[in-house]
């Protein structure tokens, strides 16, 4: 570290060109929705930041907001398992870096952290992979014993850093051999802004709102919220059930959208399509809801609705385990399990208007101290600075 600081000092007349840092994701979506933060610490810190991922309408917010490039990648397809179509990205990712040649690539989301890796391998790359969960391949052991642990195994053989969002996956990871326990660190979670998702004041109706936000898939424990719901609608009249959200087509555990409509007619649930900004209908909500058995890595949905001082439900699983204080910011219940979802709605229902109002409040304190971009990025922003100099 003393060399490189003194290397630099010494060419302060004919500065060195910037570290270049190129991000990795699987959507242009996900590198707005869960990166926009380090994007921005990585270009006020002074790199040559390049963004790529497959093309969507977020990438001309990406290219609107940030003084740095966007380039589409053409192959990577997230629902193909087809060989030809991965070597055809693996091959894409190579030339990519072969080209663009940084000094260190970031890689999001799975299929960039087995074909990325192995791209980098080939073209000489350093890497950072960011593992944030196990996703759809952690929920079905099959699967991912026999096709994706293998694969990460393989792909994490360089000596690359992997950052994991919770203990659990990095446990995991460790004890089935895919890495070696020096490279593995723990960041919790992806940061949250908690300037933009301040509390909207408490709400006074009587009517008490759980709201579902994610996408719909079966893993995310939506159909437990739709029938908790269902049942609960029977017994009392001052609760609303809302959905925010849409299936996934790349997905194989999507809601189909006949299951939709139905519940859609049924009425016992409100459902309010996708928003961009999610900030708006968390504000009129009161309980943020995620009964999910999915391998989350930290589930964001829930540290945004805590960060508006919102009680949290979801599952004592993990990544979600992480997020809650059991009794004190919200409730932990077991997975696949309706009655314990329903006896934990049931229970805020009893609650007080100002025991909610405490809950939510240590929620907001709770992701201030441990999941806040200002406790997040610098640590991200430090293992960048070792791996680059």
């Amino acid at each position: 570290m003393a060399q490189c600081y003194f290397s630099r000092t010494l060419n302060r007349k004919n500065p060195l060109p910037a570290k270049k840092i190129l991000l990795v994701a699987n959507t242009a979506w996900n590198l707005w929705n869960y990166r926009s933060g380090l994007i921005s610490k990585l270009i006020e810190s002074g790199y040559d930041v390049v963004l790529a991922a497959p093309g969507d309408r977020f990438q001309k917010k990406l290219r609107e907001t940030f003084p740095c490039r966007f380039i589409p990648l053409q192959q990577l397809a997230r629902r193909s398992f087809s060989i030809i179509q991965n070597a055809r990205c693996l091959s894409e990712c190579f030339h990519l870096f072969r080209r663009e040649r940084p000094d260190l690539v970031l890689l999001f989301t799975i299929k960039p952290n087995i074909l990325g890796n192995f791209a980098a391998w080939l073209a000489g790359t350093s890497t950072l992979s960011i593992i944030e969960g196990m996703g759809y391949a952690g929920t079905h052991a099959a699967r991912w014993y026999w096709f994706a642990a293998p694969m990460y195994r393989l792909a994490l053989q360089q000596p690359g850093k992997v950052i994991f969002l919770n203990q659990d996956d990095k446990r995991a990871f460790c004890r089935h051999h895919l890495i070696k326990p020096e490279q593995a660190l723990v960041i919790h979670g992806p940061g949250v802004n908690t300037e933009q998702f301040q509390p909207a004041g408490y709400r006074k109706s009587a009517k008490i709102v759980f709201l579902y936000c994610g996408r719909f898939l079966i893993e995310k424990g939506i159909r437990e919220f739709v029938e908790a719901a269902r049942q609960l609608k029977r017994q009392y009249t001052n609760l609303e059930f809302q959905v925010l959200g849409s299936p996934d087509p790349g997905n194989p555990a999507t809601i189909s959208k006949t299951e939709l409509q139905t519940w859609k007619q049924t009425q016992d649930i409100r459902v309010l399509g996708s928003a961009d900004d999610v900030r708006p209908y968390l504000a009129q909500a009161d309980v943020l809801v995620l009964p999910s058995y999915y391998r989350e890595g930290v589930p964001r949905s829930v540290l945004e609705a805590m960060a508006m001082e919102k009680i949290i439900v979801t599952t004592d699983t993990p990544g979600c385990r992480d997020t809650v204080d059991d009794g004190q910011t919200g409730f932990l219940i077991p997975p696949k399990n309706v009655e314990a979802l329903i006896a934990a709605m049931q229970k805020i229902c009893t609650l007080s208007p100002e025991l909610r109002r405490q809950m939510g409040t240590s929620a907001r304190k709770k992701v201030m101290q441990e999941f806040s971009d200002v406790q997040v990025l610098p640590q991200y922003l430090e293992v960048i600075k070792s791996l680059v100099c």
